[in-house]
């Protein structure tokens, strides 16, 4: 059996939109060509490494930019409540532990929150598994960015490992390149 031409790729095979090396790098351009009007942010190793509890001055001031610039931006994080809500504090964005990524009903939701529909909102996280791929199966746009520490907690760990191997997969599968992405993977803009 095969697939149209137009349909989305299966969601084993499906790249983010974009993948950057820090979320700072996500600058208006290219949340411009994504269409978006909200940003949904991981907290753990997007915003802030493994074990730090304030995110940087660099990530303090890419929030304000983008807020200042009438995008709506909160957190949605697996993480505990006590500290993502302080990271959340820290600049100055609502967001939701224990949130249940990565079923699609969340990001959903999230999306509601912004009071957006979810095509108009992209979610930004280190993780595949929990950030890309429900993210995608929502209908959000979706941001992979590296993680901030090598630290974390160990099915996190785990789950780096299998997501190297998936990702080296999926780049042999569809070649050097796939939707303008450099052959090592790094960030490069879908047009």
């Amino acid at each position: 059996m095969t697939t149209p031409a137009h349909a989305p790729p299966p969601p084993a095979r499906r790249a983010p939109d974009l993948r950057l090396a820090t979320l700072v790098e996500l600058d208006a351009g290219r949340l411009a060509d994504l269409g978006v009007d909200g940003v949904l942010l991981d907290v753990d190793e997007t915003l802030v490494p493994a074990g730090v509890h304030e995110p940087s001055a660099a990530v303090a001031g890419w929030v304000a930019q983008v807020r200042a610039r009438g995008l709506r931006v909160a957190g949605v994080s697996n993480g505990a409540p006590k500290r993502v809500a302080n990271v959340a504090r820290a600049v100055g964005i609502p967001a939701v532990s224990l949130a249940g990524k990565p079923w699609p009903g969340t990001f959903r939701r999230a999306a509601a929150r912004l009071d957006l529909p979810p095509h108009r909102v992209a979610m930004v996280g280190d993780q595949w598994f929990t950030d890309v791929l429900g993210a995608y199966l929502a209908g959000l746009r979706t941001v992979q960015v590296t993680p901030l520490s090598d630290g974390g907690l160990p099915h996190t760990r785990l789950l780096r490992r299998v997501e190297r191997r998936l990702e080296r997969r999926r780049t042999h599968a569809l070649g050097a390149t796939d939707e303008g992405r450099s052959a090592d993977g790094v960030a490069q803009r879908r047009g």
